[in-house]
């Protein structure tokens, strides 16, 4: 993917806040709230929806003071919602920007709304968010005190190692939930952000709202209902509200196209096309003789033998970080992070087949694509990696320059295969083959198959 915007620092009462910008356009500024979307950034699904954002407006985002890389809260004097609305005002200074348009989210919601009651804002977006969060005689579609005290008690068991993270986002199996939790606030601050979000109250502030708003919600929320949605719209001055299908809470996991939909068409009258550029490396994985073996076998055990290499192949791009996004009929196009993970993800599907009588060939190569939605790629990058795969032979992983260069730290080695012309790609390349993980005596592993190298 590409790299974040770089962190900045606000400064309020000598707590620090860090903020990132990115793009050009209208001065649009996500309130988070208690997220730490820096660690949004570094994420690859919610990243795309953050770049999104900043494809049509100057996209300014910041960590809560106890979030991700601001500084931690002082709970021997915790702030309160009015101090979050301070800090807002801080980071809006910092970041140079005049005319807002406010996008809150979860408890974000609230302190955007407290912000443009006061100050002039040029919109306001309201998401997933609530007025009110626990129930009272006069409030009847809040939360329940017992429900409330049980995620309490929750939080103080779980928080750290992915569940609670999964309650407001159905996750992707590579996603890193437990990680995401640890970095982003610890438990004594978690403890008094539960305090404070099921405490506030901001209906008496709802109708002094002057500013366009547009509140959007999930239909299913599992968290807060749609009901929450329904009475800010509702309580606005000429609010217009839009359900949108889907369970989540945190939208930028699963949900982000749909929302920002809404949000740029509000923003700026129209919906483009997002093209999706990221940097990021690409595994093509092909069977050796697949057609002739399919006509030797017949189409019968030939199918049963695909679906066997399609689940041992998809377990290891699970377990090794990547995204399968295109079945080829014979192969896969996976995409990671991490490229020397492409590469020996490459190396443990190559003997998990071994037993099947089949051989896989692969090419790896890294570099900027288009994200064509969630599964697909394209790009002259792509068909680099391609035709990697195509020159390579039963048990050979071939990869580019690139790739070598980007595992220079890594144990696995390379052995140089000479320049040559890939079909469709101008220019001469430097191939190489990728090895096994050097032994403890700094030798390359052997190769599996005929007494030659192959590589991991």
């Amino acid at each position: 993917m590409l790299d974040p915007p770089p962190i900045q620092f606000a400064v309020r009462d000598g707590k620090h806040l860090a903020f990132q910008s990115a793009g050009g356009g209208p001065d649009l500024v996500f309130v988070g709230g208690a997220l730490a979307i820096s660690l949004s950034w570094e994420q690859t699904a919610p990243a795309r929806g953050l770049r999104r954002l900043a494809s049509f407006s100057r996209f300014v985002t910041y960590d809560q003071q106890g979030m991700g890389y601001s500084d931690r809260m002082d709970l021997s004097s915790p702030p309160t919602l009015e101090d979050l609305v301070l800090d807002l005002e801080a980071v809006v200074e910092a970041a140079g920007v005049s005319d807002p348009i406010l996008f809150g989210t979860h408890n974000g919601g609230a302190v955007a709304a407290l912000y443009a009651s006061r100050l002039p804002v040029r919109q306001l977006i309201l998401c997933n968010t609530w007025a009110k969060l626990e129930r009272s005689d006069d409030f009847p579609i809040g939360l329940p005190t017992e429900l409330l005290d049980q995620m309490a008690e929750r939080y103080d068991k779980q928080w750290g190692d992915g569940q609670i993270s999964d309650l407001y986002a159905s996750r992707r199996g590579f996603e890193p939930s437990s990680r995401y939790e640890l970095a982003s606030t610890s438990h004594n601050q978690l403890a008094h952000l539960l305090v404070l979000n099921r405490t506030y109250d901001i209906r008496d502030v709802l109708p002094t709202i002057s500013a366009p708003t547009l509140v959007l919600h999930m239909e299913d929320n599992i968290n807060i209902p749609a009901a929450h949605g329904e009475y800010i719209a509702a309580t606005i001055p000429g609010a217009r509200l839009v359900l949108l299908p889907g369970s989540d809470h945190l939208f930028l996991r699963n949900h982000s196209t749909a929302v920002i939909d809404e949000v740029e068409q509000f923003v700026t009258g129209a919906r483009t096309l997002f093209a999706d550029r990221v940097r990021t490396t690409m595994l093509f994985t092909d069977i050796v003789d697949s057609t002739a073996l399919a006509a030797s076998m017949g189409d019968d055990k030939w199918g049963a033998l695909i679906d066997e290499h399609n689940e041992r192949v998809h377990r290891l791009v699970v377990q090794h970080g990547g995204q399968d996004l295109k079945s080829t009929g014979d192969g896969f196009l996976v995409a990671f992070d991490e490229t020397d993970a492409a590469v020996r993800c490459a190396m443990a599907c190559q003997d998990a087949v071994v037993d099947l009588e089949i051989e896989l060939r692969a090419g790896v190569h890294v570099g900027e694509v288009t994200r064509m939605g969630h599964s697909d790629l394209s790009g002259l990058a792509v068909h680099h990696a391609q035709r990697l795969c195509a020159r390579a032979e039963g048990g050979q992983v071939l990869v580019s320059a690139d790739v070598r260069g980007a595992c220079e730290d890594s144990d696995l080695a390379f052995e140089d295969r000479g320049l040559a012309t890939l079909k469709g790609i101008p220019g001469k390349w430097e191939i190489f083959e990728a090895r096994r993980p050097r032994s403890p005596e700094g030798e390359a592993g052997a190769g599996r198959r005929g007494g030659l190298p192959t590589g991991s």
